[in-house]
């Protein structure tokens, strides 16, 4: 018995109606559904954990510090509300 994997997140429509399908779910390679549809499914894992690169420091955007550093001001001003 071989398996396959689900390729993406949507509703199939298939000749017995309509099935959600996550991606990463595992399905039997002989399902009616999967025989329809093969073009939604993979021989390869879509997800396996631990398989997602951790970035590197320094990647990615800069963050930002909401309080100023020491001996620094900050560069906008508090509204004033009236009561």
């Amino acid at each position: 018995m071989g398996v396959v994997y689900a390729t993406t997140d949507c509703v199939v429509a298939w000749s017995q109606g309509q099935s959600p399908l996550s991606k990463g779910d595992v399905w039997d390679e002989r399902a009616p559904r999967v025989r329809e549809r093969p073009d939604l499914f993979s021989s390869e894992p879509t997800r396996v954990r631990g398989r997602q690169a951790i970035p590197e420091v320094g990647d990615g955007p800069p963050v930002e510090t909401a309080a100023a550093a020491p001996g620094t001001a900050r560069a906008t001003k508090r509204r004033i509300t009236k009561e």
